[in-house]
């Protein structure tokens, strides 16, 4: 019988700190190989790995979806809140942790990032629309409750 309390691997286990090992005094290098993670093709990704849904433009004021994913011009407009949809806030490249906040290299800040410009780089940034999806989900209180009841068979 052991006089140790626990039967778990330890730092009590051989191989452990000693003055007089012959790998001068270091702890043992385990040799544990790292477990591969492969992904399965055309297996699902998770929300924010490609996720769920369609890709959208969407207004960066009201969050209007636009119709088509083609560039907006410089006059176009949000058909529901009036806002320009050529903005700084609306580009891929808008990024508010980099230099005049534009991962592109410009040559001068734009001082309103939501107002109408004529930047030569702008992109529509394009998000997955993860609302897609929302006519499948319980619409009222009860039928929240008998889609939980369901789960588990009430």
């Amino acid at each position: 019988m052991s006089d140790r309390k626990y039967k778990h691997r330890g730092y009590q286990d051989g191989g452990g700190y000693s003055p007089h090992s012959s790998n001068g005094g270091s702890r043992p290098q385990s040799p544990r190989p790292e477990p591969q993670r492969q992904r399965i093709e055309g297996a699902p990704r998770g929300r924010t790995a490609g996720g769920f849904g369609p890709e959208v433009f969407k207004c960066n004021k009201c969050g209007q979806q636009r119709i088509g994913l083609d560039e907006p011009t410089f006059e176009e407009v949000c058909m529901k809140c009036g806002a320009d949809l050529h903005t700084c806030g609306n580009c891929r490249f808008f990024d508010t942790t980099t230099t005049w906040e534009c991962r592109e290299n410009i040559p001068a800040r734009v001082a309103n990032k939501h107002a109408r410009n004529q930047c030569t780089f702008f992109q529509p940034k394009v998000v997955k629309d993860l609302a897609a999806d929302k006519g499948r989900q319980p619409q009222t209180p009860d039928d929240a409750r008998k889609a939980f009841d369901a789960l588990f068979k009430k």
